[in-house]
């Protein structure tokens, strides 16, 4: 029985043949692959024919749920396949490196004897033309997912969702969070499957995330989405997670926080009072930083 999962969310045609060869042309083919088509307007059953040696999977859908619940297309895609120990969510315009699925089942005894749930692999950015856009994005070999959003926060990584590995039951306990176009999903469902503790980063191959003119993080008119799942996702830490984190770790987050709901005015649209998160983990400076932040914009308009 294969261990790992591909579950490919597919909706856009334009380099999923690359994504599929990548597939293709992997050293190791202990994996099954399973895709499901959002609704969309281009048939990519052809491509899929021309890739038979995958074995695919493929479900097309009669409803288009990506636009409005982007969580809800990946649970349905994830619910195509079958008991696979493991899931990759992958992006139907990303590509695993061909070592990808080699260099998993040899870190896989590792992983399993320190109970992991989440392995994080380097990431390579690439471009529409498939050219590489800088150099690869690592990680350490072993970090707790809380140190991992700490190093997000402060732009030192960051994390998407191709380049992770996670554990089906995990997954299956807790699923996900509700983020609106899924934006700050990966990033908490990393937390949530680890439970605050360790990940394992996998830096002998890497995924190649592409950035592009179409992704869906790039497009401006989904930005108010995009800014109340920012928001959510430090409703998520204060209210599970706090106590992982140091008090000036805490007092960086709530002014991100802060930040977050000034400027995209969304202060009456989520349940916690920053003022409230202030003097409850900023100490007797608390309030003193709420009331100076508040000052500043209101005369800096």
């Amino acid at each position: 029985m294969n261990k790992l999962a591909f579950v490919i969310p597919y909706y856009k045609i334009d380099f999923f043949e690359e994504t599929l060869k990548s597939l293709e042309e992997q050293t190791n083919k202990n994996f099954t692959v399973y895709v499901g088509n959002d609704n969309s307007p281009n048939d990519p059953f052809n491509i899929i024919e021309k890739y038979s040696s995958l074995n695919i999977t493929y479900k097309v859908f009669e409803t288009n749920l990506g636009a409005i619940d982007l969580e809800g297309q990946w649970i349905r895609c994830i619910d195509l396949s079958k008991d696979e120990e493991w899931i990759c969510i992958l992006g139907d315009d990303d590509c695993p490196k061909k070592n990808f699925v080699e260099e998993f089942y040899k870190i896989l005894p590792v992983v399993d004897e320190k109970n992991i749930n989440v392995i994080k692999t380097a990431i390579t950015s690439i471009d529409s033309n498939s050219k590489l856009r800088g150099a690869d994005l690592v990680h350490p070999e072993y970090d707790t997912s809380i140190n991992t959003f700490w190093r997000d926060r402060n732009k030192q990584t960051h994390t998407s969702i191709s380049e992770n590995i996670f554990r089906r039951s995990s997954y299956e306990k807790i699923g996900f969070r509700g983020f609106p176009l899924a934006w700050g999903t990966p990033l908490v469902a990393w937390i949530d499957y680890s439970e605050g503790g360790l990940i394992y980063g996998l830096n002998s191959t890497q995924m190649s995330v592409r950035s592009s003119e179409i992704n869906l993080s790039r497009v401006d008119s989904f930005k108010d989405q995009k800014q109340v799942g920012e928001a959510m996702v430090y409703e998520v830490i204060f209210s599970d997670y706090h106590d992982k984190f140091s008090d000036s770790q805490r007092l960086f987050l709530i002014k991100k926080y802060h930040a977050v709901l000034h400027y995209y005015q969304l202060k009456n649209k989520l349940p916690s009072s920053i003022f409230t998160l202030y003097c409850k983990y900023g100490g007797i400076q608390g309030p003193f930083f709420y009331i100076l932040r508040e000052l500043k914009w209101k005369f800096t308009k």
